[in-house]
């Protein structure tokens, strides 16, 4: 997975690659030296699980690896599994679900959501994971988070039949908007037909050339807490298609890949439907969010970021000083006060 900044307020996340910002280095306290050479020891050291370690130790080690490597990323992930686990709509999104939580097939969500509230941001786990007895002291916690981070799925099968389908074919790219809780699914199963809501065109994936319409689709909710990317976050993919029949274009002169209303009009030329789930793959998700942006502009701007970030205490205190200072200018005292200050500045 990999994250580079698109924008003030805005990441891009990509499925493949490797790569840790620097500044999120210093938060983690990874030394790069260490990192490229505990990189260029991988392949000479054998896997963890050919050390003779517990199964315990094992899970600490490739999650504080999972981490140093990408803690952004890592935080990502671990922010839309909270997203989907808190949504009311939890029934649908919490796919996958970890199985730890499950007994004689019912999904236990209040067991869930009380072992999420325990866990501290992943800078103060990181460095909680150097502790030889972190896992018999977190050992749900670490659980869980080898669950989320590492263990599930592979994406193989996806990729095979997502080669199998675009051989031959052309592809190319549009953005596909959707809320935030839905997105833990997305980047295990993909964007899935039976998950998109009937549009005005009928059942299929909607997808957009322009990234202000697939914006309007993706409304932002509340991820986790403790994420250092913010609490409040919209996602956006960016989807690499296959120039298929069964993907409806609203540009095209083409009977069989034009997108049409009832009453025959075309459908803009911004809009793309596809009707088939693997003709479809996330190549990149765009982040975007207001709790970073605020907090950078209250950097900024000081005091006045400050009073901006906190419109309800400004008001009030506001309010409360409109009533201090009409109660003053009738209290007889001030106004004594006040004549004699005036008189000795010489303006009477």
């Amino acid at each position: 997975m990999t994250l580079s900044s698109k924008a003030a307020n805005t990441l891009l996340i990509n499925h493949q690659d490797k790569w840790c910002n620097k500044s999120l280095k210093d938060k983690f306290k990874i030394d790069s030296k260490q990192q490229d050479q505990s990189t260029a020891m991988s392949s000479a050291v054998p896997p963890v699980e050919c050390c003779g370690l517990s199964e315990g130790h094992k899970k600490v080690l490739n999650l504080k690896n999972f981490i140093s490597q990408d803690p952004q990323a890592a935080d990502f992930k671990w922010s839309l599994f909270v997203a989907a686990c808190h949504t009311y709509r939890h029934n649908t999104c919490l796919k996958p679900f970890p199985p730890m939580y499950t007994k004689n097939e019912c999904k236990d969500i209040e067991a869930l959501r009380e072992a999420i509230e325990i866990i501290p941001p992943l800078a103060i786990m990181f460095e909680r994971l150097d502790d030889p007895k972190v896992y018999d002291e977190h050992q749900a916690a670490i659980d869980l988070l080898h669950w989320v981070l590492i263990v599930y799925p592979s994406e193989s099968s996806r990729e095979e039949r997502w080669q199998n389908v675009m051989r031959g074919n052309s592809t190319f790219h549009a953005y596909h908007g959707s809320r935030l809780d839905n997105f833990h699914s997305i980047i295990h199963y993909g964007i899935q037909q039976h998950m998109s809501q009937n549009g005005l065109f009928g059942k299929g994936i909607y997808l957009s050339s322009e990234l202000e319409v697939s914006l309007h689709w993706a409304h932002s909710g509340y991820g986790w807490g403790g994420s250092m990317l913010g609490r409040e976050l919209s996602c956006v993919a960016l989807c690499e298609l296959v120039d298929h029949p069964d993907v409806k274009k609203g540009d095209t002169e083409e009977p069989s890949n034009s997108l049409k209303i009832a009453v025959g009009k075309k459908v803009p030329n911004k809009y793309y439907l596809a009707l088939n789930s693997d003709l479809v793959r996330i190549r990149y998700i765009l982040v975007y969010s207001k709790d970073l942006c605020a907090i950078r502009h209250s950097e900024i701007n000081g005091v006045v970021g400050w009073f901006k970030q906190n419109k309800l205490l400004t008001l009030l205190l506001g309010y409360v000083v409109l009533l201090v200072s009409v109660g003053l200018s009738h209290n007889k005292n001030v106004e004594r006060y006040y004549k004699l200050f005036i008189k000795k500045i010489g303006f009477d």
